[in-house]
């Protein structure tokens, strides 16, 4: 009998316990949700569409687009120096605070004294702010590089010598600021200035030179 009423009450002791460490178990602790989060959109969102207008410094060379005068030094022409005007037009999405990706097409016209060159190109455009949370204060920094297919001629002023001419890759880089001002159209628009190398070649020709424009932009979202 004795040892039954011993194992009774060591049953009953270990049921309280378990009891009571079971109650002792925090109950108020919630998960994290969705707003405990860092938001990918707090600075930039929605469709993107922007314009830059500048000015440039470069030069241009190269051959007519003719298999039998390519390489011939006869066809040769090069401008030196020259001095020009930039437009550039992208529409893009700003799928985080972070990079945006979309397509562009630029115009470029370079003159001096003795030449005159045109170029134009187009393709993929990506745009690129590293030090969001990094440095919260340069946040509006971004670097951008732009892909696709271009196409330019060099044309000297006086009559009769060769042109030269052609079309293939096309391929720039470069460094922006933006400041963020105004709210329209359920977004806000942002403005400042660029600066970027671009660069067509071919086999028969090639455009290079530097441009520094002004940039405004809107974005679709706030």
């Amino acid at each position: 009998m004795l040892p039954l009423l011993l194992a009774a009450a060591t049953g009953a002791t270990g049921a309280t316990g378990a009891g009571a460490g079971a109650a002792s178990v925090p109950t108020d602790v919630s998960p994290a949700t969705a707003v405990d989060l860092p938001a990918s959109h707090e600075l930039r969102s929605g469709v993107v569409v922007g314009l830059g207008l500048g000015a440039s410094v470069g030069g241009a060379s190269g051959y007519p687009n003719n298999a039998t005068e390519i390489g011939d030094p006869a066809y040769y022409s090069a401008s030196g120096w020259m001095a020009g005007t930039n437009e550039t037009l992208f529409v893009m999405g700003a799928f985080t605070d972070y990079l945006s990706f979309g397509f562009w097409f630029g115009h470029t016209l370079y003159r001096n004294g003795d030449w005159r060159s045109n170029g134009d190109a187009g393709g993929l455009r990506v745009e690129a702010f590293p030090l969001v949370s990094l440095v919260p204060s340069l946040s509006g920094l971004g670097f951008l590089g732009q892909f696709g297919i271009g196409s330019g001629d060099l044309m000297n002023k006086t009559p009769g010598l060769p042109m030269a001419q052609g079309t293939q890759s096309f391929a720039a880089g470069g460094v922006f600021y933006e400041w963020a001002f105004g709210h329209v159209l359920g977004g806000h628009l942002a403005a400042g200035p660029s600066l970027e190398y671009d660069a067509i070649w071919s086999q028969p020709f090639e455009q290079h030179g530097l441009v520094a424009t002004a940039r405004m932009v809107f974005y679709g979202g706030p």
